[in-house]
């Protein structure tokens, strides 16, 4: 069985763009809306620095069990996903108040917008750009992008992130 990838976001890496939302969006919609995408790029008070938000696609997801209506909300057996019936939804908020990483969103309309990891395709990952690489002494890593859709076991981020001069080391 081939082993299931895992969408993970390198925060340091990431520049603002905002092109996953863009991507994101008119993907699952049609539109160019960032206000339906199933990814932010957030701030905090601590650090204005950008970084994404992304479902973490929990083992145990909270959402899922904070989910009212047992059909609302299933696995995805391809991408081991917990995806949203829109047709069973009913709008309660209850994932997005479970979700511990504020990764579900809320549209214009009050849909909930989850990352389904475009059914194992993530057009957020392909689009994202190639950080700025060696330009900033503060960012000592290659360009590589802040999206990166991989196995679990390439997810170390101090090995993915360290220059290969110091790997050998």
């Amino acid at each position: 069985m081939e082993q299931r990838k895992i969408l993970k976001a390198f925060k340091e890496l990431c520049t603002g763009c905002h092109i996953c939302e863009i991507v994101c969006s008119l993907k699952h919609t049609g539109t160019v809306n960032p206000a339906l995408a199933r990814i932010k790029v957030g701030h905090s008070e601590e650090d204005p620095l950008p970084f994404p938000v992304i479902c973490l696609h929990c083992k145990d997801a909270p959402c899922k069990k904070a989910c009212p209506v047992p059909d609302a909300m299933y696995l995805d057996e391809k991408t081991g996903v917990v995806v949203i019936n829109d047709d069973e939804c009913i709008q309660c908020l209850a994932c997005v108040d479970a979700c511990p990483f504020g990764a579900i969103q809320v549209g214009p309309n009050q849909e909930i917008l989850k990352c389904d990891l475009c059914g194992g395709d993530p057009v957020c990952a392909k689009y994202c750009p190639a950080g700025p690489g060696y330009h900033f002494p503060h960012l000592p890593w290659p360009a590589q992008s802040c999206l990166q859709y991989i196995k679990p076991s390439q997810a170390r981020k101090s090995k993915r992130l360290m220059p290969s001069k110091e790997r050998e080391k």
